[in-house]
Parts: structure tokens; sequence; C-alpha cells
């Protein structure tokens, strides 16, 4: 199992933060590749992955947000053992600490000898690069409805 955890802080309040992250229609702003996605019934989600080249793919899974403690969790239905969620806590009135953890079953394995270790680098380098991407999307999104 290969489990990744990262946290930031972003300039949006801990409830403008999760009102953001927590709609689904907003994903496609910073999950990497997803292109759209529909929410169904129970909290599952249908959307299209978008890999370039011509290559899609359909996915789905859960996404399931409580408010009362501003977390989100996930996982997918179509890619075993790929799961997560997202904590949200306050750093301050207009400031929050985003805390993002995500579970790849099958991720260690993914490429084996003689090039070991480049599964996990490419999730880090991907991981890095959302955590930017919700960043940016919190703050160009929240902080300029404040003005």
């Amino acid at each position: 199992m290969s489990e990744h955890e990262r946290t930031i802080s972003v300039d949006a309040s801990p409830d403008e933060a999760f009102r953001y992250l927590s709609s689904v229609s907003n994903l496609t702003d910073f999950v990497p590749h997803l292109r759209n996605i529909r929410e169904d019934e129970d909290d599952h989600v249908f959307g299209i992955v978008d890999f370039g080249g011509g290559r899609q793919q359909e996915v789905s899974g859960f996404f399931r947000a409580d408010e009362a403690n501003r977390r989100l969790d996930w996982e997918s239905d179509g890619t075993p053992g790929y799961s997560g969620w997202l904590t949200i806590e306050p750093e301050g009135s207009n400031r929050s600490r985003v805390t993002i953890h995500i579970s790849m079953r099958g991720a260690a394995a993914e490429t084996g000898p003689p090039n070991a270790g480049m599964a996990g680098e490419r999730i880090e380098q991907s991981f890095d690069a959302t955590l930017n991407t919700v960043r940016e999307a919190l703050e160009r999104r929240v902080v300029s409805t404040r003005r």
C-alpha cells in the first residue's frame, strides 16, 4: 500500500474552503485530468478522465462531505484500493490548514525492478502538483469573491 499525506496553508476561511472543496462541480478545477463529473444518488459520482492523446476513461466512486467536521472522504469503485480524505482546520480568521491523504493499494508495485521507486516518485510529484492546484484554486476563487 502506498500512503501519501500533505498539509498546506491557504488564504481562505475554513468555511469558504470547505464550501468550495466539497462542491462536486468544482472537482474539475483541481483533480488532475478530470474533465467532467456528475453526482448521482447516495454520494456516488461519475466522471471522465482525459489523459491526452485521445485516451479517456470513465471513472466512478464515492465522494462524501461531512460539513460538521470539515472533512471529505472519497474512494474509487473502479480502481481497487484507491481512497482518500481531506480535512480543513482554522489557522486564523481568513486562513486554513488543509490536510490531504491518499491511499493506493497497488501503487508500490506499479513499476517493478529495475525501475523500482519510479511509481512512488511519480505519485509524489503528482500529489505535490495537485496540492499547488488546490491552493491556487482556493485562493483565486475564494479570495477574489471577498473583494
